[in-house]
């Protein structure tokens, strides 16, 4: 039999459990930084190779901090020096050196280097867009790039693939 005056039961089960419901929020919440665990690949034509590249440098931005990039990116994109054309190939080696200029003065969120198998780890905040460009120039070779917007919200670790095309602009 229960008296008016006392507490109801459900009411202190609920304390209880919203206490309970609130710690474990606090002790399950998002990581605040996420890998990139990536490699630096060749291209799928380049089935000799079955390792990846070495050597490459990466670079994690701010997608949405760095326009300048991204539209170096999509110029070098356009253009069709592929053909052999040469004022297209002198403006693609134009651009590239442009683009070069504004990755190494730009302010990253993470940088690394391939390693001998292509493999690269980098830490960069918990972000919607991050730009991951890759580049390599190696003597008595054509030069390497790649780059690939991914999201790291939410996520303990993103893998990201970089294809290393060859990209004979010189």
């Amino acid at each position: 039999m229960r008296l008016d005056d006392d507490p109801l039961p459900e009411k202190e089960v609920f304390l209880r459990v919203a206490a309970l419901v609130s710690l474990l929020s606090v002790v399950h919440t998002l990581p605040e930084k996420t890998l990139l665990d990536g490699s630096a690949q060749p291209c799928a034509d380049s089935r000799e190779a079955t390792s990846g590249v070495p050597g490459v440098h990466v670079y994690a931005f701010n997608a949405k901090k760095i326009p300048a990039i991204r539209k170096s990116l999509f110029v070098l994109d356009t253009l069709e020096w592929e053909s052999g054309d040469p004022a297209a190939m002198r403006a693609a080696a134009v651009e590239y050196d442009r683009l070069l200029s504004l990755v190494r003065g730009a302010r990253t969120l993470g940088y690394a280097t391939s390693n001998g198998n292509g493999d690269f780890e980098i830490m960069v905040p918990q972000i919607d867009s991050v730009l991951v460009f890759g580049e390599a120039r190696m003597p008595g070779e054509p030069f390497y790039y790649s780059a690939k917007v991914v999201g790291a919200t939410g996520q303990e670790e993103v893998r990201v693939v970089l294809l290393m095309c060859n990209q004979q602009l010189l």
